[in-house]
Formats: structure tokens, C-alpha cells, sequence
């Protein structure tokens, strides 16, 4: 039983024996590591070494180099650690996603779902619409402005996507509609929704790929890559767009 549980910290099963053999026999020469585990003299010289790096025994130098186990605690430490690298690969995992799901739909027509969180991952999303050059449809979320360094972010990718060449169509809140008019040009276009009508998510389409992000419990992004889907949240954008106002300022 507790092999299979140190392999679940992360240690290798011929690892998880040595450091048995080391609890139960004490400090021990590599030579007889190798006997209580069963493994070549080789094996056990790097099974010890393994363990001395990391943190679960300590070695001894003198007429016969021995280890010996450290307290079982720092298995703990270990699984701290563990958790922590899984977090860092799974950030970095985060990062590099929506470039690996662009290359995957060069070559495959199959639907992909990432959902990710904070200011990085919504930067990620404005990063893949200007690398995919794209018109795109936006649904405005009412909290999408409520925090200044997200509104800062969203007033940049603004100006990205002009600067790009790329055309962005926007549905705006009736209260917000005026200051936006007034950026309206070639490359912007905007209509007035109702007053009562309000969009707790922003909803940004563009090609095959839907983007969902929410704004008033933190920062969570949900990228949908499917045609279908984006097919039918564009006719949708373009119902309501064609309901609205043109203008009426």
C-alpha cells in the first residue's frame, strides 16, 4: 500500500521501494539498497541519487557511502511541489492552447473547447483574432468596462484590430451608444440596442470561433472553436443587428 501511494506523489516504483528499504532498515550502502529492493547495483546508485535530490534522503560520505531516509513529512513537501510545477505546466499549457487549436483546425473540421481565466487569457483571445484577420461580431458584456485595467485592455484591442485592417461590428448598451458613435468609421461599426436589453457575457465571433468571457466574478474566458456554432451565433448577431437603430442620437 504505501509503494502505491508514494508512486501517487510522483516517485517511480523502484524510487518508492528505495525509500521503503530506507525506512525500514535505515541508512544503508547503495550496494545493499540494491539487495532489499531487488535492483542492479547500477539501478540503486541512481535511486539513491534520485532520492538525495529530492529532499526524501540524505547520504552520508566516510569509509562506505550510505543513505538514509529523511523524515517521511517531506513527502509532503514533495506533493507541495508537485502541485505547484502542475500549475506552472498548466499555466504555460493555457498559453500556448489557442495557438495549437488554430494549427488543429488547419487540419481537422472537429470542434475544440478551452476555457481559461484572468487578463492573460483574454489577451491570448485578442491575440488569435489579430492573427486570424477576421471580421468580428461583438456582443458587449455591461462589466466588461467595470474594471480600468480591462477596459484599458478592450480599448487597446480597439485599436489593434483598426490598425490590423480588421472590420469590428459591436451591439452597444443604449446608455453607451452616444461616446461610442463617435469612434464609429470604416473599420467600426455599432447599432443601438434597446435600453432594457443588457448582456451579462461578452460574446465575440469571429471565423470559426466563438469567444464567451465573463467579467463580474473574474476574468473566465470560454473559447469555442466549431462552424456550426459560430455560424449560428453570427445569424443571431445579425438578426438583433438588423432590428436595431442605425442611428438615432
Amino acid at each position: 500500500m504505501e509503494i502505491d501511494i508514494l508512486k501517487k506523489a510522483g516517485l517511480t516504483e523502484s524510487q518508492a521501494k528505495g525509500y521503503m528499504a530506507l525506512i525500514e532498515h535505515g541508512a544503508l550502502t547503495p550496494a545493499e539498497l540494491a539487495d532489499y529492493t531487488g535492483e542492479a547495483r547500477t539501478n540503486a546508485y541512481a535511486i539513491a541519487e534520485k532520492l538525495v535530490s529530492l529532499g526524501l534522503a540524505r547520504k552520508t560520505e566516510g569509509s562506505k557511502t550510505t543513505i538514509e531516509a529523511e523524515n517521511p513529512t517531506k513527502i509532503r513537501s514533495l506533493i507541495t511541489a508537485r502541485q505547484q510545477q502542475l500549475k506552472t505546466v498548466s499555466d504555460e499549457l493555457t498559453g500556448v492552447l489557442p495557438t495549437l487549436l488554430s494549427r488543429f483546425r488547419l487540419t481537422s473540421d472537429q470542434p475544440g473547447v478551452l476555457t481559461a481565466e484572468g487578463t492573460d487569457a483574454l489577451k491570448l483571445v485578442y491575440d488569435e483574432i489579430i492573427a486570424a484577420k477576421q471580421d468580428v461580431l461583438i456582443f458587449p458584456s455591461e462589466y466588461d468596462h467595470d474594471d480600468p485595467e480591462t477596459s484599458a485592455l478592450i480599448t487597446r484591442q480597439i485599436e489593434r484590430q483598426r490598425k490590423a485592417g480588421i472590420k469590428s461590428l459591436a451591439l452597444i448598451p443604449y446608455d453607451e451608444f452616444d461616446a461610442m458613435k463617435k469612434n464609429e468609421d470604416g473599420l467600426l461599426a455599432v447599432r443601438k440596442l434597446p435600453r432594457d436589453v443588457r448582456f451579462d457575457a461578452q460574446i465575440i465571433i469571429f471565423g470559426n470561433n466563438v469567444v464567451s468571457t465573463v467579467f463580474n466574478h473574474g476574468i473566465v474566458s470560454t473559447i469555442i472553436s466549431s462552424p456550426e456554432t459560430a455560424t449560428t451565433l453570427r445569424n443571431a448577431f445579425f438578426t438583433i443587428w438588423n432590428s436595431c437603430v442605425v442611428d438615432n442620437v
